[in-house]
């Protein structure tokens, strides 16, 4: 029985130092996870911003279009 508890009382310290290892690790995934889904979040937003940002630059070019052809009549 002292033979057991000498092990762990030996080896407490190094399965410390595993757990907080494990739990940091852990920790490291999940905000890894947390970045990869805001940056997806960040994609679409951008996408969708360059897609109205076109839809908005066509319709100026129409407007434009529309201005100069009055003026040339």
């Amino acid at each position: 029985m002292q033979t057991l508890i000498k092990i762990i009382i030996s080896w407490g310290p190094m399965l410390l130092l595993i757990g907080v290892w494990l739990f940091y690790m852990g920790r490291y995934r999940r905000t890894q996870q947390g970045q990869l889904e805001y940056m997806e979040q960040v994609k679409v937003y951008v996408t969708d911003h360059l897609e109205e940002t076109r839809r908005i630059n066509q319709n100026l070019e129409r407007i434009a279009k529309a201005l100069e052809d009055r003026r040339a009549e």
